[in-house]
């Protein structure tokens, strides 16, 4: 069911692209009346900016008009990828439009196979050694996910946060197993409960479905420092960066 709302989604802004490039190329041509709207898009384009017509339809993102097709194309080609070959060893979590009703279907398969109510479910996160192109472990319960970029600190080798090198604002995090666990499950005194955004100005707006705009959830990552270490540095991951 998520899979689908996905492509659905894909295929509206898809479709908003194309029509409006193609309305843009015949007002160029002086073939229909040049809108305000098409204006304005073609304004856009000349500061390399998304046009508004498009942002209207589509993900939240940051990017300047170049990276952001590019992120496009290749979120086209992930969700592709899921809907012929089916499910996948780990999910590029910052494709999709609704990353937090993926982590809700996630918990319902774990519901649905555990008889455990939805509700009282969480999820632990483990992070892997490995990258999405070397996965050597598919869990039977919860999902692997990557894509992710950590600021304000890094990893170790032993996947502990620890302080970034000089100079380094950003982290690429490897894969991650989010596996369900009772809201009773207890973390360790020196994790930190990690947010995860989509974008990095950390500001959203609670949507109609109860969630926020920008906030997706909290990741619990082991370290040798007290939470309040890395809240005052305000360490935080990332689906994606600004570029």
């Amino acid at each position: 069911v998520f899979l689908g709302q996905e492509v659905d989604r894909f295929n509206v802004l898809f479709e908003v692209i194309v029509k409006s490039l193609e309305d843009l190329q015949r007002a160029i041509k002086g073939e229909v009346v040049m809108s305000i709207d098409l204006e304005e898009m073609f304004k856009s384009f000349l500061v390399k900016k998304v046009p508004k017509n498009w942002e209207a339809y589509s993900y939240l993102s940051l990017k300047p008009l170049g990276p952001w097709v590019n992120d496009f194309i290749k979120r086209m080609e992930f969700i592709s990828k899921w809907l012929y070959d089916g499910p996948q060893s780990s999910y590029w979590l910052p494709a999709f439009f609704f990353p937090q009703g993926f982590m809700t279907a996630a918990k319902q398969m774990y519901s649905r196979k555990t008889s455990t109510e939805i509700d009282t479910l969480i999820f632990k996160t483990t992070i892997y050694p490995f990258s999405k192109d070397n996965v050597e472990v598919v869990p039977e319960d919860g999902v692997n996910i990557h894509g992710l970029f950590l600021q304000g600190g890094a990893l170790d080798g032993n996947q502990m946060l620890v302080e970034s090198p000089p100079k380094q604002l950003f982290a690429e995090v490897p894969v991650l197993w989010l596996e369900p666990k009772n809201m009773n499950h207890k973390f360790g005194d020196k994790e930190y409960m990690c947010p995860l955004y989509k974008t990095s100005s950390r500001a959203g707006e609670l949507s109609t479905t109860g969630h926020s705009t920008n906030f997706v959830l909290f990741l619990n990552i082991p370290s040798d420092h007290e939470p309040e270490h890395w809240i005052k540095r305000g360490t935080a991951m990332l689906c994606q960066l600004d570029d």
